[in-house]
């Protein structure tokens, strides 16, 4: 069911608002984007934002040196950092990645057995991605990180990895599906996804059929004959089911032969995506997701980064020639992004959108 955006306005209402601090240390009074004829997005001043932003043991929340932490803001700024060339062991602030993982696994490590999340309830990723968003972006934080990490914290790592994909395979429907909690759950599922696959490739013991279900449940979000797609569990936004089917899609077509992902019938639905799906994130009404700029914007543009980057190469220039502009127009005057509507956290929205800018094309195996 599409929900009217007047409705979704009232759920999704700014909780946030707050952006660098200022020489006093305190915040100073919500930004808005700035109006801007820019078409190259900053990143060295986001970046530094960040940094400022962290806690001392590694986390990170909405803001400033937030009160209340929470592991996957944690874990989507790592990647950014990761993405960014500051890994566990090189980069000018690897100190800041590995304090990072070592919240990250601190959490993981303490979370009870039985269950599937890794964090306390209430946090705002969980409320609009659903309950166990901070397990599945843990695990591909903590998969990125382990080869750069050093010795001493690598079978640690390997450790807490291989707890998170416990999890995650444990929580996986028999849709394929990951989470059906939350605003937009749809976009929990491809981080579950996400979050396996990097595993897998960081070395773990993943169930390859789990792995070839989540994406074909996250492909078929995309109708061939209609050309639409099912956004019952995307808040009634295209935006996110667009993503979510065409990162998965991509990641289809990059398998390897004789891999679960190179079956027949998952590589044919992989092409009709590719073809159906991924010439309509050019499209303006598309993009504009659900009319303003939250975190689920920002992740999806992620997404579609991700999946752009195995395109043919005028293809990927024209799409992030076209994001990076976007990107650049609605950046606040310190360099960060925040959200408008559901997730509003500066830390959450700059730390997707430096992962969107740090996306290159690579050639996809023939």
């Amino acid at each position: 069911m599409r929900f009217a955006h007047s409705a979704l306005a009232l759920v999704c209402a700014p909780l946030i608002a707050g952006t660098g601090p200022t020489a006093s240390g305190r915040l100073p009074p919500p930004e808005t984007p700035i109006a801007s004829n820019r078409t190259e997005p900053d990143v060295e001043r986001p970046l530094a934002w960040m940094i400022a932003a962290q806690n001392s043991d590694g986390s990170w929340g909405a803001d400033v040196h937030s009160q209340s932490p929470d592991v996957a803001t944690t874990s989507l700024a790592g990647i950014a950092l990761l993405r960014l060339g500051h890994t566990g062991s090189r980069g000018e602030f690897q100190a800041n990645t590995r304090r990072a993982v070592e919240y990250v696994m601190v959490a993981v490590e303490r979370a009870p057995a039985d269950q599937v999340a890794v964090q306390d309830p209430g946090t705002l990723p969980q409320r609009k991605l659903g309950r166990n968003i901070d397990t599945y972006v843990a695990a591909q934080f903590i998969s990125e990180a382990l080869p750069t990490l050093p010795r001493g914290l690598r079978g640690r790592a390997e450790a807490a990895l291989a707890n998170c994909v416990r999890r995650i395979e444990r929580a996986q429907g028999t849709d394929g599906s990951f989470a059906k909690d939350g605003w937009a759950p749809l976009l929990s599922s491809a981080f579950a996804a996400n979050g396996l696959h990097a595993a897998a490739s960081a070395g773990a013991s993943v169930d390859a059929k789990k792995l070839a279900r989540a994406d074909e449940n996250l492909m078929n979000k995309y109708d061939q004959r209609s050309g639409k797609f099912d956004n019952r569990e995307s808040a009634g936004v295209d935006l996110y089911a667009a993503a979510a089917s065409v990162v998965a899609a991509a990641r289809v077509q990059e398998a390897k032969p004789g891999s679960v992902l190179a079956a027949p019938q998952l590589q044919l639905r992989a092409k009709e995506v590719a073809k159906g799906a991924s010439p309509q994130l050019s499209n303006e009404r598309l993009l504009r997701g659900f009319g303003s700029y939250g975190g689920e914007e920002h992740v999806s543009y992620m997404l579609v980064a991700e999946a752009k980057a195995t395109a043919p190469g005028e293809e990927f220039t024209a799409w992030s020639k076209q994001m990076r502009a976007r990107l650049a127009q609605i950046q606040r005057e310190d360099g960060t992004w925040r959200g408008d509507h559901c997730i509003t956290s500066t830390t959450f929205c700059t730390a997707a959108s430096l992962i969107t800018l740090a996306v290159r094309p690579h050639a996809r195996p023939s």
